[in-house]
């Protein structure tokens, strides 16, 4: 089969994608680009196919959007400390798909839809996809950024069923197009057992019960334990608690991979008799949240509302986190949910059995149980050789050695600059495989030998607007030549820095090396600054009080194009 010819493939349509494509088309409009989406609908997380009532935002409404275009949400509609309904997300991205249009064609006609990627193979002139549509296709493409894998694929939870067991188990990715079915008063649905301690399992609880149906909630023993579910109250200038965190202020004291600290607060750190202040100051949200939502002594509660309590740390990154968008959340869960804790499930006709024996009747199984992150197109070869993670083995000594010395020496330098990190608490489990190698991307991106494949959203910080923007202006810039990796040997001590820095930094969760959780402000900077602009730098970077918002990158296209125009008339 003879293969169609684009200048750049794009896998995904989530976020991620979207934000890359757009930014590409406004600086090259003549290309001719694909965007290849396994699903039905564009959006990823944020798609029509999954959201439902009582699915809000995170992040406030200055942080949920592009720079390019702002988010609106109509006059009236229900809006708590600045978040909203996530439908108005969706509505936003069907739109700005629609409205952004290159040499007359917009950018959703550049999208296929039901394209899932089964095999990328590596040619001469770039990449060939093989991916499933109406028909099996293929596509050839000069350059392929890969903009999926991170919630495409469900983690489910092992049920051993009975015979008598019938009851649906269901992921969060699939709760949205049935959960008028699931939760209408007349379904055979009345009792629901909701799995997972994080935010996606919150929101389907909370959902349930405004449902009225009976629900139970079941954390694992192991593993991360209950979220750390933030209040989104602030004050001041801060419309939402996410904005009052996003600024130079709530970050002088957290160590960055990103920035140099300053020395009043690096002082803090290197000096045993300042530990105590240290840790009052970064675990004082722990703290802080925790009396919000009054775990121990809530009244009416029942008893296994306790549960939820964390062990998890904001600061160590160590659990799921979540903000809470609905007033009556807590009282509701404490007092209409039980609560238990168990890491097997055995079944009967009508029930799940815990660890314990205790039977809970169940109906139906939501499961908020997180995702794996997988390129099920790429060959184990491939993923070794583009520097994903993959077992040791498959290096060779040489690259063995090498690439261990370049941890040591980094890990070394971390712990001497922030002794802390040396020490984290016992619940700081590690999720992943932590015998794979770390992500051997620059800058999270981009693999060191191979410059026509770029990994877009793999690396993780806590919003993703403006990491997805922030990426697609470095990617740009890079492919274009105008930001140039350096030697191989510099390049991997840099990202052996960056590796060691995420896994000492969050050692549950930055295991893969490309965790920034915290780091939103300064990775986003370096990436922008790194592709040779500035404008971004806006009041954020005058004042430590001010917070970045998705507005800042919105003079980053006039001003990539006006300074790479001028290199080339010179």
């Amino acid at each position: 089969m003879e293969a169609s010819t684009v200048d750049v493939a794009v896998i995904g349509a989530g976020l991620a994608g979207i934000a890359f494509a757009r930014f590409y088309l406004d600086t090259h409009p003549d290309s001719n680009l694909v965007v290849l989406e396994k699903d039905g609908h564009i959006g990823g997380v944020w798609s029509a196919a999954r959201v439902f009532d009582d699915f809000w935002v995170q992040s406030p409404l200055r942080m949920t959007s592009f720079s390019d275009v702002v988010l609106e949400i109509p006059k009236g509609a229900p809006n708590l400390h600045d978040t909203f309904e996530a439908k108005y997300v969706t509505e936003y991205l069907e739109n700005y798909v629609d409205n952004h249009v290159y040499n007359g064609r917009s950018l959703r006609s550049r999208i296929q839809l039901n394209a899932a990627v089964h095999r990328a193979e590596k040619s001469r002139s770039g990449w060939i996809l093989h991916f499933e549509g109406p028909t099996l296709k293929t596509l050839q493409c000069k350059m392929l950024a890969v903009a999926a894998g991170l919630t495409s694929s469900p983690v489910m939870p092992d049920i051993s069923p009975s015979p008598a067991w019938s009851a649906p188990v269901l992921h969060h990715r699939d709760f949205g197009p049935n959960s008028s079915a699931i939760l209408a008063s007349s379904s055979p649905y009345k009792y629901i057992t909701v799995l997972g301690g994080g935010k996606s399992a919150a929101d389907m609880v909370y959902t349930a019960i405004k449902a009225k149906k009976k629900v139970n909630w079941i954390i694992r023993k192991s593993g991360e334990g209950p979220g750390i579910f933030m209040n989104p109250a602030a004050s001041g200038r801060y419309k939402n608690n996410a904005e009052a965190g996003a600024t130079q202020k709530a970050t002088f004291l957290i160590p960055s991979g990103f920035r140099a600290m300053p020395d009043w607060a690096l002082n803090l750190h290197q000096y045993e008799s300042k530990r105590g202040d240290l840790e009052s100051k970064l675990f004082a949200a722990d703290n802080r949240y925790k009396a919000w939502a009054n775990y121990r002594g809530r009244e009416d509660a029942l008893p296994g509302f306790r549960e939820l309590e964390p062990k998890a740390s904001f600061f160590w990154n160590s659990g799921p986190v979540g903000m809470i968008q609905h007033d009556d959340f807590w009282d509701l869960v404490s007092q209409e949910v039980n609560i238990y804790r168990s890491d097997r499930f055995n079944t009967k006709a009508d029930a799940l059995v815990l660890d314990d024996g205790t039977e809970v009747t169940t109906d139906i199984v939501l499961c908020g149980t997180g995702w794996k992150s997988a390129y099920t197109f790429l060959s184990s070869e491939q993923i070794c050789d583009l520097g994903l993670p993959h077992d040791p083995s498959e290096d060779s000594e040489e690259e063995r050695q090498s690439w261990g010395s370049s941890m040591k020496s980094a890990d070394r330098s971390i712990l001497e600059q922030y002794p802390i990190l040396g020490d984290p608490p016992d619940h700081c489990k590690q999720i992943g495989r932590s015998n794979l190698t770390p992500a051997r991307l620059y800058n999270g991106i981009a693999p060191l030998r191979d410059g026509t494949i770029l990994f877009l959203g793999r690396a993780r910080v806590s919003n993703n607007f403006l990491g997805a923007e922030a990426q697609a202006i470095w990617a740009t810039a890079y492919w274009d030549k105008h930001v140039i990796i350096p030697p191989f040997e510099q390049a991997q001590r840099e990202v052996a820095y960056m590796n060691a820095f995420s896994r000492r930094r969050y050692p549950s969760r930055g295991v893969d090396g490309i965790n920034f959780h915290t780091d939103l402000m300064w990775y986003t900077d370096h990436l922008v600054n790194d592709a040779g602009l500035t404008s971004h730098r806006k009041e954020w970077w005058e004042d430590p009080e001010a917070p970045c918002l998705a507005s800042d990158f919105k003079d980053c296209k006039d001003e990539y194009i006006a300074k790479y125009s001028a290199e080339k008339i010179k």
